[in-house]
């Protein structure tokens, strides 16, 4: 214990008082994730076996759904620890979860939870993403002074643009917000902002001070602006790409088959400006689409995307631009940004305590070569940035990828109404549903060794994805999809002798759904589906479900008991002729638990078969009065 006090204070010195974060970030990023794992282990000793633990409870709680349980884990796992650094951390994760309800009670829980966190911590990192946090629970609260007092003891002992922009929020004028929005302007030397209607002034009327710089004998960039229902919002995003600084552009607006007026905003500046043109989707089919469109009449040296009613700064184009010019080496680049709700404030969109980090939807990429390895954007209705930066990072390598400390060259509109809201289909800073599946699908693709260049239009996917992601949806009667079969099972510790079955029935039947629904077990956190079952998904015969379908079917089959025993929220909606759950071992706590879960998830009369007679037996001994759903099916037959 003394030798590793001795090799931990001059080194958490080094680390927090003498590097800042992003010094700390590169120097992390000379070490592979496994390496790190290892040194953290030498360091921490058992502390990082409890922190391992703590990381599954989360991934559990947040990735899988398992939100009554892994909340109850996390509180247990908070009791129970005796190690202050391990304290801190869960008490960060519970005061986050309780925070992010965005309701005065889980403020009042959450402010509980960061002083406790608070104690003893010395990283000033930490301290002021607990800082900001704390804020916000004022705010909440309608204590904002309080909030106020928290941040501005922070900016006396380290000044950071984060807690700048948390200052902003809990500023009530506009003028004043803006002070504290120009400070972080100026520390990342960029021209000061404005908005052009004072305190009457809502998200659209954001401005950059004109500084007349003028930036002309300069490779051109194409910026690509897809659109959808956009008419209300596009002009502030055509205008402020028309306004930046570096004028060697072109803007291509890709209208996805609006409804309303988007074609004709466009069309006003079209007719203004010799810079813009406009294309249109054959059918709505997505940004990614509209992108894949833009891109085959792009005729810069340098590519980049523009949101349709995002607002950019002025320099953000001329300093993307300017890296890449000074840096031949660089294949890409992002900026920053930080998300502005509509009525003006900052959001930490699954950033714990930062509202300023890497935009991956500024991704400005050399044209020739990236464009010859990699071709286009993956074709589906969203989440296709990560899959593209992830793509390019193996073609290039990861040293030909920087995210610029660039400040927030962009402040993406938030819509006010989906903060508390979670869709189905959205980013809240970890993957689930749709999204994990896509992940998972993508990655799978990536390490086969097959070619990474995706091909617009292509004839046919090189990997399945969700229905939701793809860019023609299926026909659906009332918004329901229709299956013969459906299995559910834990498909990442599936038996071989159900991959045989499911094997088999891939061939016979006419179209199976597969939903992965997983135990808690934390020994299966870091496993994937099974490459057998990964195999068989072709979007055709056989298909992975996610949350946020509704679904009908002839049949539904749950492969074993133990993936009801807690529920789970990322189950899509099944309603269903029959329900077989075939039970393949002794429920030892309440049967009845088992039952609830299966009411929650699937709608439909239900069977559970037992194949074994001892195992039957053993059951109507144990729930004399809770069996009448019971049936001895020694075939076991799907």
């Amino acid at each position: 214990m003394g030798i590793k006090k001795v090799l931990t204070g001059p080194i958490d010195w080094f680390m927090y008082n003498v590097l800042s974060e992003n010094q700390r970030k590169r120097l992390g990023d000379l070490f592979t994730d496994e390496q790190k794992e290892k040194l953290r282990a030498i360091i921490l000793g058992k502390q990082q076996l409890q922190r391992q633990e703590l990381k599954q409870i989360r991934y559990h709680l947040y990735n899988l759904g398992f939100q009554d349980r892994g909340l109850s884990e996390l509180k247990s796992f908070y009791e129970q620890n005796k190690y202050p650094y391990i304290k801190r951390l869960t008490a960060w994760e519970l005061a986050l979860w309780y925070a992010n309800d965005y309701s005065k009670e889980g403020a009042e829980k959450a402010l509980q939870y960061i002083a406790v966190a608070k104690d003893g911590e010395k990283n000033q990192d930490q301290l002021r993403r607990f800082g900001i946090v704390e804020a916000e629970c004022y705010d909440l609260l309608q204590k904002k002074e309080m909030g106020k007092v928290v941040l501005q003891d922070l900016i006396h002992i380290q000044p950071h643009p984060d807690l700048f922009l948390g200052m902003a929020n809990l500023e009530n004028s506009i003028d004043k917000k803006l002070d504290w929005i120009n400070k972080v302007m100026e520390q990342y030397h960029l021209t000061p902002i404005y908005f052009e209607k004072g305190n009457d002034s809502t998200y659209d009327d954001l401005r950059t001070q004109s500084s007349n710089e003028s930036i002309e004998d300069v490779p051109k960039i194409s910026v690509i602006l897809p659109a959808f229902k956009a008419e209300q919002g596009i002009r502030i995003a055509i205008e402020s790409i028309l306004s930046q600084t570096w004028k060697n552009l072109e803007l291509i607006v890709v209208d996805d088959c609006s409804p309303d007026g988007t074609a004709e905003v466009v069309k006003e500046y079209v007719a203004k400006d010799p810079r813009v043109k406009l294309l249109s989707t054959p059918e709505n089919s997505g940004p990614y689409v509209a992108r894949n469109i833009g891109l085959q009449h792009v005729t810069g040296d340098f590519i980049t995307v523009n949101d349709s009613d995002d607002w950019s700064h002025a320099q953000k184009l001329e300093i993307q631009a300017r890296h890449l010019m000074q840096h031949q080496d660089i294949i890409a680049n992002t900026s920053a940004h930080a998300r502005l709700t509509e009525d003006i404030k900052f959001y930490r969109r699954g950033t714990p305590g930062k509202y300023i980090f890497p935009n991956m939807s500024s991704l400005m990429f050399r044209r020739k070569p990236v464009l010859e390895k990699l071709g286009n954007w993956d074709s589906v209705r969203f989440a296709a940035d990560g899959e593209f930066k992830r793509r390019l990072i193996k073609a290039f390598g990861k040293n030909k990828f920087v995210d610029l400390n660039s400040g927030p060259l962009s402040l993406p509109r938030q819509s006010v109404n989906s903060l508390t809201g979670s869709s189905a289909f959205g980013y809240n800073g970890f993957f689930m549903g749709a999204r994990k599946e896509y992940v998972e699908s993508f990655s799978t693709y990536h390490q086969s060794g097959r070619s990474l260049f995706y091909p617009y239009p292509a004839d046919k996917r090189l990997y399945p994805v969700p229905e939701p992601m793809w860019p023609k949806r299926e026909e659906k009667q009332e918004n329901y999809r229709y299956f013969e079969m459906i299995l559910v099972a834990d498909y990442r510790d599936i038996p071989n002798e159900a991959v045989d079955k499911i094997k088999s029935l891939s061939k016979t039947s006419s179209r199976i759904g597969l939903i992965q629904m997983n135990k808690y077990d934390v020994k299966l956190s870091n496993k994937k589906i099974r490459s057998e079952i990964r195999a068989l998904i072709d979007n055709n015969q056989v298909h992975m479900l996610v949350f946020g379908e509704q679904i009908k079917a002839r049949h539904l089959v749950v492969l074993g008991t133990s993936i009801l025993h807690d529920f789970q929220r990322y189950i899509p909606s099944v309603t269903t002729d029959q329900i077989k759950v075939m039970v393949d071992h002794f429920i030892e706590t309440d049967i009845t638990k088992y039952k609830k879960n299966l009411d929650r998830y699937f709608s439909g009369p239900m069977h559970w078969l037992v194949k074994d007679n001892d195992l039957f037996e053993k059951f109507k001994v144990a729930y004399p009065n809770e069996v009448d759903f019971l049936l001895l099916d020694k075939d076991w037959k799907i």
